[in-house]
């Protein structure tokens, strides 16, 4: 179901795109009297579009902003009390007692039935080797809720 999900978005760019495309040249070799209809109709499905692309927009920053928050690591080399705090910036640190160890990027990605959080320009994933953690403390928690 999640791969449908991906390829319906991405047929309704195309539908979209198309249809815009379609309207704007209709606008231009067609007669005077249909021109303002095809123009309107190209306008609207242009409005549509950027509708869509913003409000796609948006879910990627809630789904980026969800996981905002800290991380205490179980498994990070020579530190027993270690934490990474992810941030709006898109950049994390890593602290122990107080110092900083480590600090990048990081970036969230997301597919149909997938989603990951690369950090360090993807050489490293949280929840995985040095990374784990077992528990968090999210800046966001109720962020799908507004």
């Amino acid at each position: 179901m999640s791969a449908l999900g991906e390829l319906i978005i991405y047929v309704i760019y195309f539908i979209l795109g198309l249809l815009s495309v379609v309207f704007l040249i209709l606008t231009i070799k067609s007669k005077n009297s249909i021109k303002p209809w095809t123009l309107i109709a190209c306008i609207l499905f242009g409005f549509l579009l950027y509708c869509f692309k913003s409000f796609q927009n948006d879910k990627y920053r809630k789904n980026q902003l969800s996981v905002v928050g800290v991380y205490y690591l179980t498994n990070y080399p020579d530190c027993d009390s270690c934490y990474i705090e992810l941030k709006e910036n898109m950049t994390y640190i890593v602290i122990n007692k107080g110092k900083i160890t480590e600090q990048s990027i990081w970036h969230y990605e997301v597919g149909g039935d997938y989603w990951v959080t690369y950090l360090d320009n993807d050489r490293h994933q949280l929840g995985y080797r040095e990374y784990s953690y077992e528990f968090y403390r999210l800046k966001y928690p109720n962020i799908w809720n507004k």
